[in-house]
């Protein structure tokens, strides 16, 4: 979807508009509260942060916070509440939730002369795996079962994307949920996050797509800043594994020029490096993979990771809630180097009285 079509849905941007639910009730109508600033940032591979400010919610007279109802305003705003946030454009009764959270924090400030002001800020559906730490151990797993395990633990609905391997022994040591989780993804290739519908998705990273959406600088793109650096490049991987059938390593190899989806017509990162360094730059590293085929494509995976960090870039455009983690977002109007489709993994949602303003982060995709 380009710009102007996005348009035609939003009535060119003009009343930008957000929601804000906790425990079923909206605050702006239901009680009121008034809200006049609201965030929500999302990357992949942890919670989700949301935060709000209200205006209105100390009573000068009395020297508390009360609702326009005079109900305390803690009995609303309480922690572990929760909290549905939706932004977009014009009617707010049509807007669809961004995030589904949790309050964790509450602030405010005294100061003379002003009227304090009641900040709320908490974590989506994914803060709870971040609580504690566990040691336990699975036997005869894939990672994909595990994480479904856990995720199930916190009554959390799931879409995971099955992993290849299963393992002998999983052992998680002193770790919270979420860090145990990181470490699964990591060694798999995933990413993982809550969507929208509050689940949690835990998969290969959707970066073989167009994009979602095309923005051209000046053209809803207001700002662009791309980074290509070659610091942490490198030409050859190397995986080393064992078969414990045939007691011998098995070795998989990827070398530069073989990343996934690189363009034909230009040299990769790796290519580059290989270059200036005259000879391989090798990752060499072990890992269980217990087929020849399983160790090559291990090695791939890891090269072309590595590659799709060679560009990056930081953009901000006009607020478009469909700009979300582990989408593709096509950039276009920066000249032939920097004008492709780019992978985003993190993005911010600010509406406040500047407007609607939408922050992202992105890197080279695998296409």
């Amino acid at each position: 979807m380009d710009l102007s079509a996005a348009s035609s849905i939003y009535g060119a941007f003009y009343v930008p508009a957000f929601t804000v639910k906790v425990d079923g009730r909206v605050l702006t109508r239901d009680l009121p509260l008034a809200v006049n600033q609201v965030e929500v940032d999302k990357t992949l591979g942890g919670a989700a942060h949301f935060g709000f400010t209200t205006v209105n919610a100390f009573d000068l007279e009395q020297g508390e916070f009360l609702t326009a109802e005079g109900q305390p305003v803690f009995d609303v705003l309480r922690f572990g509440a929760k909290v549905e946030i939706a932004v977009g454009y014009g009617d707010h009764r049509k807007l669809e939730p961004i995030l589904f959270g949790t309050i964790t924090n509450l602030s405010t400030g005294f100061s003379e002369g002003g009227t304090p002001e009641l900040s709320v800020s908490g974590y989506d559906n994914m803060f709870p795996l971040t609580l504690g730490k566990r040691s336990k151990s699975w036997k005869q797993v894939k990672d994909s079962d595990v994480v479904h395990l856990i995720a199930q633990g916190y009554g959390l609905s799931t879409d995971i994307a099955s992993t290849k391997e299963t393992h002998e022994q999983t052992e998680q040591n002193q770790e919270s949920d979420l860090d145990f989780i990181t470490k699964l993804a990591k060694r798999n290739h995933f990413e993982f996050y809550m969507t929208e519908k509050d689940v949690l998705r835990f998969g290969p990273p959707r970066d073989t797509s167009n994009g979602v959406l095309a923005l051209a600088w000046s053209k809803g793109l207001l700002s662009f800043k791309p980074e290509a650096n070659l610091a942490s490049q490198i030409s050859k991987v190397r995986v080393v594994g064992w078969d414990p059938e045939a007691k011998k390593s098995i070795i998989g190899e990827a070398v530069a020029g073989e990343e996934s989806g690189k363009e034909p017509s230009r040299q990769s990162a790796g290519e580059y490096v290989k270059g200036l360094a005259r000879k391989e730059v090798v990752l060499e590293l072990r890992q269980p993979v217990f087929t020849q085929a399983e160790a090559n494509e291990r090695a791939l995976a890891i090269l072309s990771d590595h590659a799709k960090s060679f560009l990056t870039g930081e953009a901000e455009c006009v607020g478009l809630p469909e700009l979300a983690p582990d989408t593709n977002v096509s950039l276009n109007g920066l000249g032939k180097t920097f004008s492709k489709t780019y992978y985003v993994h993190s993005a911010n949602h600010k509406v406040d009285g500047n407007g609607y303003r939408t922050r992202f982060k992105v890197k080279e995709t695998s296409l």
